[in-house]
């Protein structure tokens, strides 16, 4: 009976296992994710790679048309310019690189730059100022200087300022030059006639001649600049 008891009381206290347990949740593969997202990632970058090279390709055959567009104007300058002038290789270049960048060079040695864009006075003196330049003046006092700087067709229907104001002292006209004289053969009569309401000078083409007239500096006028050759 001793032996009985002490087995049923041993099976009293075993844990039943039963098949309805908690379910068993598979590893997932991390090593696989892992290399998917690498793939993901290394054919973004290889497509990224592949989009710059086109374009870099893209942009050396793009500078290789402009430099061999720039060698044909070169060329056909210097073929030009050999048969027109006597002049020394250093100016010959000199004035190649003055076409190109829109600088022309005047029979005075000076160089001039026509702009076709309308702004007032100080706008016109400060952007020839700032390209170390002047408004014209040396050469509006040269006739023959002054009709290379201002072909009729410049000055068709409008007007351009020049570097000439008595901004400073009333009747005292100064050029930008820094003579101090009066251009008596500039102005076309009455002119100029505007005392401190008209402190700038204009340049038209008028009865078939370029003459002068003193304006408010606030109007929006063509200017050309002027600029020594260092």
């Amino acid at each position: 009976m001793e032996y009985y008891v002490n087995c049923q009381s041993e099976n009293e206290y075993e844990t039943p296992q039963t098949a309805s347990g908690p379910p068993v949740i598979p590893k997932q593969d991390n090593n696989k994710a892992t290399n998917t997202k690498t793939l993901f990632v290394l054919a973004i970058f290889l497509g990224i790679c592949t989009i710059v090279s086109v374009a870099a390709f893209i942009l050396i055959i793009q500078l290789q048309d402009e430099m061999k567009l720039m060698r044909e104007k070169l060329d056909t300058l210097k073929t030009t310019l050999k048969n027109n002038t006597n002049l020394t290789d250093a100016n010959f270049w000199m004035n190649g690189m003055f076409s190109l960048s829109g600088w022309f060079r005047a029979s005075n040695n000076l160089i001039y730059k026509r702009f076709t864009d309308s702004v007032n006075y100080a706008t016109a003196k400060a952007q020839c100022e700032g390209m170390g330049a002047r408004l014209v003046s040396t050469g509006i006092r040269n006739n023959k200087v002054k009709i290379e700087i201002f072909p009729k067709h410049y000055l068709a229907g409008v007007s351009a300022w020049i570097g000439l104001d008595d901004i400073r002292n009333e009747g005292i006209w100064v050029w930008s030059d820094g003579v101090n004289e009066s251009p008596n053969s500039l102005w076309d009569a009455p002119e100029p006639n505007g005392g401190k309401t008209e402190n700038c000078v204009e340049v038209v083409f008028y009865n078939s001649t370029f003459v002068g007239n003193d304006a408010p500096c606030t109007l929006f006028r063509r200017f050309v600049c002027e600029r020594e050759v260092n």
